[in-house]
């Protein structure tokens, strides 16, 4: 399996609702505040997003926006007009997004707001993805992701799951909420697919993936972190001189093959301690650690509790 659907499998959505905003020029509001991911697609006329040290970007029918892990950003029919916190939209409706403690997964809301001027219409969707399932692929994704219909490749899967979508908010029938969830789910990995697909980077993880070397030793690392690597084994598996291809590693990734290794060790040991009842001896052999010791000092180190006490935080 390859490492971004390893990525998209492994998210785990607490929450996801969906909305639907018909908005009226003059119109603008803003996330400040709002700690959950977000996107709007546009599916009617036009706006403009500002992200928060950002220059205004002009956005049409068919594009859309993701702020993975949420964040400060302005939405609105100009980048001149007023803008107001985004409560003031929702309390502008009885149908209002008011906490995922509030709404069932895969429920839907609409709001009308703004002025007498030309409409807009866009889909949202917040979502809550839960901590331990952020790989290090997902933390390296931008703050704030940008797509466009002319470019993505992926656009057809995009507008199916939209169009899905829109039909299902009408549909009463049982099961209605799963529906609108998994289909909102397979939105949101479409788009982080189309991104990292149509999207260029230099360095970093996502970078390191699309690398026709450190591509397949990623690869033999995620399926066999138990294996007793080597500098000298992952130039092998790279098909690289041992110095070409710790050069090449470091300058990608800024980072050390062994020190990569060990903090996606760390990143499985944290998921298996939280989602399984794995005792430690087991994780620590699965793991390829000498012994239970080795594998503790390794842990407290990185995430500064023993495994037991990091295990019943999440109980």
């Amino acid at each position: 399996m390859d490492l971004l659907s390893e990525t998209l499998l492994s998210l785990k959505i607490k929450n996801m609702l969906i909305g639907t905003y018909h908005l009226s020029a003059p119109w603008g509001f803003s996330s400040q505040g709002f700690d959950y991911g977000f996107s709007f697609n546009v599916i009617e006329n036009s706006c403009w997003i500002t992200p928060e040290g950002e220059d205004p970007i002009e956005l049409h029918a068919g594009d859309s926006f993701i702020f993975p892990r949420g964040g400060p950003m302005s939405l609105s029919s100009d980048h001149q007009v007023e803008i107001h916190p985004v409560a003031d939209v929702w309390n502008s409706d009885e149908e209002r997004f008011i906490g995922f403690e509030q709404h069932p997964p895969g429920a839907y809301y609409e709001t009308h707001w703004g002025g007498s001027g030309e409409k807009t219409r866009l889909l949202s969707l917040v979502f809550e993805i839960e901590e331990q399932s952020r790989s290090s692929l997902f933390n390296a994704l931008p703050h704030f992701l940008v797509l466009r219909k002319h470019e993505c490749q992926e656009f057809h899967l995009i507008r199916s799951a939209l169009y899905a979508i829109a039909q299902e908010k009408t549909n009463m029938q049982p099961g209605e909420y799963a529906i609108r969830n998994h289909i909102s789910e397979a939105l949101l990995v479409s788009q982080l697919r189309a991104h990292v697909a149509q999207t260029h980077y230099s360095s970093g993880l996502l970078a390191a993936i699309k690398d026709p070397y450190l591509q397949p030793l990623l690869i033999a690392l995620h399926k066999t972190p138990q294996k007793k690597w080597s500098v000298e084994l992952m130039a092998k598996e790279a098909g690289l001189s041992r110095t070409a291809f710790a050069k090449r590693f470091n300058n990608i990734l800024d980072n050390t093959p062994m020190n990569y290794l060990h903090q996606h060790r760390m990143e499985l040991a944290a998921t298996k301690l939280k989602e399984t009842q794995a005792n430690v001896e087991t994780i620590a052999q699965d793991l390829g650690y000498a012994n239970s010791q080795h594998f503790r000092k390794h842990f407290l180190r990185t995430y500064q509790q023993s495994p037991s006490a990091y295990r019943n935080s999440s109980s």
